[in-house]
Formats: C-alpha cells, structure tokens, sequence
C-alpha cells in the first residue's frame, strides 16, 4: 500500500519547482544579417536632429553636473589644498555680526533657454514688478475712492437729514413764540380781533425777529410777495387800473390781493443783515445745536422729546442730544 503511494507522488508533478529552459535561439540567417546590418548603417549615417542633439547635450550636461564638483584627485582640488583649502569647509571671508553666506559648494550653472539678451530677464521681471505696484496703486485708490463715495454720502444724508431738523426747530421757536405774543395781548389787540389775523412775526421788521428762525419769517415773506406780484400781473390784465369796488366784499378783497394799507407787511426784506448771513453760513449741526439750547432755555422745550416742561429741570428728559434719545 505504501509503495503504491509513493509512486503516485512521485508521478506528479511539481509545478511550483519546474525549471524551463529558455528556447534555443534562431540562428540568423544571412538575408537577415544583411537586412540588419543596412539598418544600422542607415542609422548611423542619419543626421540628428536639432531635438535629438538637444537631449543628448542636456542629458551629458546633466549627467557632468551630477558628479562631485570637488574631487580629490583633479588638479585645481589639490592647488587649493596646497592654499589650504580643505573640503566642506566655506570659502570666502566672514563678516563680523552678520549671518555665514559662504558657499559650501561652486555657484550653480544657470542654463538660458531662450534668445535674450544678458539682462532681458532682470528687465522683463522690473517690468512685471512695476505692472503689478501699479495694479496694486490702482486698487488702493479704488478702494480709498469707494470708501470716501460711501463716507460722502453718508454726511450728505446726515446733512440733509440735519437741515430738515433745522427747519422743524425754526417753526417750533416761532410757534412758541406766537403762543406767548398771544398770552400777552393787550386789550387793545383783542379789539381788532374781527380782522383778518397774520402771524405775530409778519408784521414786526426781520432784524427785531431772533436770528434763529429770522430766515424762516424772511423765506415766507418772499414767496408771500412773490405770489402776490405774481397774482397782481395775472389780475391787472383783467380789470382796468385803479379801479376799486367799494361794495367788494373783504373775502373778495383778499382772493384778489386787494389788502388794506394797515395790513400790508412790514418787512424788510430787501436790506442787508450781516446777522442773519453770519448764522446762515453756521454749519448745519452749529444751527441745530443753536436752536435745541434756546428752545430748552427760553420754553423748557426738548426738540428731541416733542414735549414742553414745566421747569427748567425738565426732569425725565435724556439729554441734549438725538443720540441721547435713540
């Protein structure tokens, strides 16, 4: 039973362990050699082309670089080592304080691969250093131009928001102040109390007007005289000159600007004040200012709060300021 074992294993075969030997090779024939000697020869005598000796020239280049620079057997290795020279020590002298910039090894070849000129690139690299500063200039001033468009606008909101505000305050000083003309009216005021009223500030000249809302009283008068020169011209075209209707009744008189002498204004609105022009050339935020410190010290009036209080104290107010209100 064993013996039959044994040559069934040894029947199989062993794949893993195999050695195959490599084919005998072809002998070439003579039509071949031939054929195969023209080739080369055909290769041989072939000019190279300017790609191929290109490579060639780099790959030699490279192959040269590639060796250690400093052998000890070349001639100029041992010249510098009768100098004193020894290798992988710097040359070169050291400077005293600063950083060691010897070189350890000779400068590196630098291969130029285009038609420059010596200097072409430091020129080209100058060029390119300028484009970008200028692009970079031109950045920043678009930047500073945006910045200072949005910062410009920004006041000329705040200033046309502060010019309204200005005019709010100037109204509220002349009805305050009418309200006070009118708790001291005298008797004599109350009997021409059937006539057509006109505010308290038309019928005083401008410079007895306060300078704080002097320009208000004044701009109103104008566009009043304006209108009634205007309204004079368009009704002179249809009625004869000096013509006048006794039996004309007052609110007829009034539609055609026909006002009685002791209700004409008494303004005056043509003449010079240095006063006036003196507080129109304040900065917006100066007027302001003027006009919410006079309405707290005359009326114990916050513009900012819209309320009139009892006393100077004005106690539950803020402050002075619309910020102070926020």
């Amino acid at each position: 039973m064993s013996a039959n074992s044994n040559g069934a294993d040894e029947e199989q075969d062993d794949y893993m362990n195999m050695i195959f030997e490599d084919p005998t090779p072809v002998r070439e024939t003579l039509t071949q050699k031939k054929k195969r000697l023209a080739r080369e020869a055909e290769t041989r005598g072939r000019p190279k082309s300017k790609a191929q000796l290109a490579v060639e020239e780099k790959e030699k280049r490279e192959a040269a670089l590639a060796n250690n620079h400093i052998d000890p057997q070349s001639k100029g290795f041992k010249m510098m080592a009768a100098l004193g020279y020894k290798a992988g020590t710097a040359l070169g002298a050291t400077r005293a304080g600063g950083p060691d910039e010897r070189l350890l090894e000779p400068i590196g070849l630098a291969t130029k691969e285009d038609r420059g000129g010596i200097g072409a690139d430091a020129e080209k690299k100058r060029k390119i250093r300028e484009a970008m500063a200028v692009k970079d200039d031109d950045l920043k001033r678009r930047k500073i131009e945006e910045t200072d468009f949005r910062a410009r606008q920004q006041q000329e909101r705040e200033e046309k928001k502060q010019e309204g505000q200005v005019y709010a305050a100037m109204k509220v000083c002349e009805r305050l102040e009418d309200e006070d003309g009118e708790e001291d009216m005298t008797a004599a005021d109350t009997a021409t109390e059937g006539k057509l009223k006109q505010p308290r500030n038309s019928n005083r000249p401008l410079h007895r007007i306060n300078v704080l809302w002097r320009g208000l009283v004044k701009d109103r008068a104008l566009r009043e005289r304006d209108a009634r020169m205007r309204h004079d011209v368009q009704s002179s075209s249809l009625r004869k000159p000096g013509y006048d209707d006794a039996e004309e009744e007052q609110d007829d008189r009034t539609a055609l600007a026909k006002k009685d002498r002791v209700e004409e204004v008494a303004v005056d609105l043509d003449e010079e004040d240095e006063e006036l022009d003196e507080f129109q050339d304040l900065p917006v935020p100066e007027k302001l200012h003027r006009l919410v410190v006079y309405l707290r010290q005359r009326w114990h009036y916050c513009f900012w709060c819209k309320h009139r209080y009892f006393d100077d104290a004005m106690e539950g107010c803020p402050g002075t300021t619309e910020e102070d209100h926020d």
